[in-house]
């Protein structure tokens, strides 16, 4: 929900610079095996309780995109994506997300959660719209099995998401050691056509 201690939720102030204490990149990638990205290589944790706690999922933070230049910018979509842990340089998938949009509707627009897997094919899309009662928001969620990462966007640019939730993280097997798996089945189908045997299955 972005309400950990540590996080120092800026002003929401789209244009502004985000300050250290709000650059959300890596911070859950230990514990969670989540990391966020913009067009910057971090989010923003934004302070979105004025001028009501109802216009937020979970007040009072929310995150936002980020420009290139390290400035808030709710047009950028945030990418999040998933890590095995504690092997963080592993990339790991899962079979479901979801992620909230602000309560603070403007009555247009729709907002978007893309799922990719870990060659960056788009294996599933939901959409909702921004025109819910004050106090409810969008919410977008995607059950498919490959999740690697994730891309959240609204069209009307102005939209901030919170109570970001994925299921269980697997490790997704690298290609050395699909590799490996590939040449030894055909070491074993070599050797048992030189026997001249034939495979058999339960």
């Amino acid at each position: 929900t972005f309400e950990e201690p540590a996080l120092v939720p800026m002003p929401n102030s789209p244009g502004a610079t985000v300050p250290p204490g709000s650059q959300l990149s890596d911070f859950f990638l230990p514990t969670l095996g989540v990391s966020f990205s913009s067009g910057a290589d971090f989010v923003a944790v934004v302070d979105h309780y004025p001028p009501d706690p109802d216009a937020t999922p979970t007040p009072p933070s929310i995150i936002g995109g980020t420009a290139s230049d390290g400035t808030l910018n709710y047009s950028v979509p945030i990418t999040a994506a998933f890590f095995a842990t504690p092997n963080t340089s592993t990339r790991a998938r899962t079979d479901y997300v979801q992620v909230l949009g602000d309560q603070f509707g403007l009555g247009s627009g729709t907002v978007t959660l893309e799922a990719y897997d870990y060659l960056g094919n788009l294996i599933g899309t939901d959409t909702d719209t921004d025109t819910k009662p004050f106090g409810e928001g969008p919410v977008l969620r995607i059950d498919v099995a490959g999740i690697h990462s994730v891309r959240f966007f609204s069209s009307n640019a102005t939209v901030g998401f919170g109570n970001f939730e994925f299921g269980a993280l697997t490790a997704v097997p690298e290609p050395a050691i699909w590799a490996m798996m590939i040449m030894g089945f055909g070491i074993v189908g070599w050797s048992m056509r030189r026997r001249g045997l034939s495979p058999r299955f339960a």
